[in-house]
């Protein structure tokens, strides 16, 4: 199982003193090369639309079109159209701006944020940008069968023989948020989406200490209910199965690193 780990958008929000990034993942598999979210794309970068261009001048993106997947898909030598298969931990501006550079794909979706995006409510909805999927993308929305995941519900995506994709329900964040567990039997990478943080003691999973945690000013328990409240439940899945469960999450640059210097 080959998996490349993708920075799709520096980020340098004005309240952390240390860059961010969106983190998605490339998966070799003999369906070609799966994508896990895109993060920005380039029409964010070349024609955004009004509230892309709020997003990118807050959060200091240096809109660097050699970080969008499109580029990055090519640079490890795939061509554009390989890529038939996308799944969405959610469909944040952040995370789905991409999706326009691959209009030919499926986008793999859990059926709670398919909904939410067709009637977006409350303040973390917001950050949904219809003009992302305004293309009419070929939507695969995942409702069942529901798997038991170490615990876990999880949603079967796709088989391979290379890996496994399971959407895992972890909502809060925003209806539909979830994780996308990629892997088989003693061998699993879990892209915990937004529902995990490495800037706040309270939401990381990997105890990076206190130079890591920018965002401690923020009360726990409300940054905890931003990300969903599952960081617990997180911590105790990647601590009991440490032996065969990895972890990332949607901003962690400092898992990124680790992963990159492999």
């Amino acid at each position: 199982m080959k998996i490349h780990h993708l920075n799709c958008g520096s980020l340098n929000p004005p309240l952390l003193d240390v860059p961010a990034i969106v983190y998605c993942l490339l998966v070799e598999t003999s369906l070609g090369p799966v994508l896990v979210d895109t993060g920005f794309g380039r029409q964010d970068y070349l024609a955004p639309s009004p509230k892309m261009r709020f997003f990118l001048s807050y959060m200091n993106v240096p809109k660097n079109l050699e970080e969008t997947a499109l580029y990055q898909v090519k640079k490890l030598g795939f061509q554009p159209h390989e890529v038939q298969h996308i799944v969405q931990t959610h469909m944040h501006i952040d995370h789905a701006g991409g999706l326009p550079d691959f209009p030919w794909a499926e986008i793999h979706i859990y059926d709670l944020e398919y909904k939410a995006i067709q009637q977006p409510r409350g303040a973390m909805e917001f950050a949904y940008e219809k003009n992302l999927w305004a293309h009419q993308p070929s939507w695969v929305v995942h409702r069942q069968p529901v798997l038991d995941w170490f615990g876990f519900e999880a949603l079967p995506v796709l088989e391979t023989p290379e890996a496994d994709f399971l959407i895992i329900p972890l909502p809060g964040h925003t209806r539909g948020h979830c994780g996308v567990a990629i892997g088989k039997p003693g061998n699993w990478l879990l892209h915990c989406g937004d529902a995990a943080s490495p800037f706040h003691q309270g939401t990381d999973l990997h105890r990076r200490g206190e130079n890591a945690y920018k965002l401690n000013f923020i009360p726990e328990k409300l940054a905890c209910r931003i990300l969903g409240g599952h960081v617990e439940q997180l911590r105790a899945l990647q601590e009991r199965f440490s032996t065969e469960i990895r972890t990332i999450s949607a901003h962690d640059i400092f898992s990124f690193r680790e992963y990159n210097q492999l």
